[in-house]
């Protein structure tokens, strides 16, 4: 029998997931920032003391996040265990935090080497911790829409950073984006902390006050009996739940859910970095730099960060209505479709083939691509993988993934420029494309449609 959630408690769970997002929107500006700031870092006009960046560097600077982000996993899913959810995410505005300091004092590019190893951490803290938070607080009805809130704030703090990084100066953008972790440390002060964590300390009473926050339950005198029922099974479950994670053993790992739920995991991880459209959001000015549009670069990336949200918005429309499965292989075929309108344009560039008129072609397809990939890829995998894996080893098997998706990261972002240089853009948009259509293929062959799944939740213990 499921918890039947007020609608006061469904906006105690939107105002909740809105407010630990505002550090997820700070980490898509820190995301973004390479993008209008490294072509200056590679120039004369560099403000950093030790001089002008070299295509090495910069590919560090790019890729550097993501060995922050593994490590971010690792500690996050260690902090969770600890010390609760809710406390590992408020955590997360101290690396923030340090990221906008170092870059505003920062005079060489070992300093920023730093900084975007600690905003990695943020990033990886974040993958792990606010699925957890979603989970655990969440109505089914909505927890899909919840879900698409990560994406949504953190391509809105991407499209932020390219709009201010076109507008302000180099030292102006920390010293205004640094109020955003400010604010979500003093407003993390107001939500409590998820009734799993609590119980999983023995809080049994903070726990119970808890629950009735994000069931929108004001006082003792609205507990129904079906209310103090459904918390007991909760107290129960988690209690169990702990004794068998502390008995997980290799066997967990090798039945054929357990092995089937991994693979895909680790595969959608794959796909979801080796589409490409991360490390292109990340190099984005230099991109079109590359690409041969008249529009000048950080008006692209503009434009093409306005069409990253509104294709986040589509999958939050989507999400909880067309089918899992249906909206990754929409995603994943039209992302490789409008890499390979990019990268044909690319190459009768080199060709000297004359395109008079189709000035249009490189905007246009990003803007495709970065639309379908928000649709399905951006955000679905994370989705999938807690409705595929056992329950016993979720926790186990969601931290694989995303350590997984920190090395894809980590080698997407660094080989990318390394591509530019050597085999210029359609070469390596080539690449990503071929990979977009096979792991359609894969997906269609392999992966089970989840839509409706239960998690384990408060509402369907």
């Amino acid at each position: 029998m499921c918890l039947k959630f007020e609608s006061k408690g469904v906006l105690h769970q939107v105002l909740a997931t809105c407010t630990i997002n505002i550090v997820n929107y700070a980490h898509g500006a820190a995301l973004g920032w390479v993008s209008p700031f490294l072509p200056l870092l590679q120039s004369e006009d560099s403000p950093l003391e030790s001089g002008p960046v070299t295509v090495e560097q910069g590919s560090w600077i790019g890729s550097i996040l993501c060995l922050g982000g593994l490590f971010g996993a690792i500690a996050y899913g260690y902090l969770t265990e600890k010390i609760g959810v809710k406390k590992s995410i408020a955590s997360l505005c101290i690396s923030n935090m340090s990221f906008w300091t170092i870059v505003y004092f920062g005079t060489s590019v070992y300093h920023l080497y730093l900084a975007r190893f600690l905003a990695g951490v943020t990033g990886g803290g974040v993958i792990v911790t606010f699925p957890l938070f979603i989970a655990d607080i969440s109505d089914s009805k909505v927890r899909g829409a919840l879900g698409s809130i990560l994406a949504l704030a953190g391509n809105s703090g991407i499209l932020t950073m390219y709009i201010v990084g076109d507008l302000l100066s180099y030292r102006t953008v920390p010293v205004v984006m640094i109020s955003l972790p400010t604010l979500f440390a003093i407003l993390m002060t107001l939500i409590p902390e998820t009734p799993q964590s609590l119980l999983k300390q023995r809080n049994v009473a903070q726990a119970e006050q808890s629950l009735k926050f994000y069931s929108g339950l004001k006082s003792d005198q609205e507990c129904t009996p079906e209310f103090k029922q459904q918390f007991e099974k909760l107290r129960n479950f988690i209690l169990n739940s702990k004794l068998q994670s502390d008995r997980l053993q290799l066997q967990d790992f090798t039945s054929p859910a357990a092995k089937k739920g991994i693979l895909i995991g680790i595969f959608l991880m794959f796909l979801n970095q080796f589409c490409g459209v991360f490390a292109i959001l990340t190099y984005a000015v230099s991109i079109f730099s590359e690409s041969g549009s008249t529009l000048s670069p950080g008006t692209s990336a503009i434009i093409m960060g306005a069409i990253q949200i509104v294709g986040t918005i589509a999958s939050f429309i989507f999400i909880d209505l067309a089918g899992r499965k249906v909206l990754l292989l929409i995603s994943t075929y039209g992302t490789g479709l409008g890499l390979t309108c990019l990268g044909v344009y690319s190459w009768m560039r080199s060709q000297s083939v004359d395109l008079t008129g189709l000035d249009w072609i490189p905007i246009a397809s990003l803007s495709l691509t970065v639309f379908l990939f928000c649709v399905g890829l951006c955000n679905i995998p994370f989705f999938v993988l807690p409705e595929l894996l056992p329950a016993k080893i979720c926790n186990a098997g969601n931290t694989i993934s995303m350590i997984s998706i920190t090395i894809f990261s980590f080698i997407s972002l660094k080989i990318l420029p390394i591509l530019l240089e050597q085999i210029q853009l359609h070469g390596a948009v080539a690449i990503f494309a071929s990979t977009c259509f096979i792991g359609g293929i894969v997906i269609a062959l392999f992966i089970p449609e989840t839509k409706g799944k239960n998690l384990v939740s408060p509402e369907n213990v």
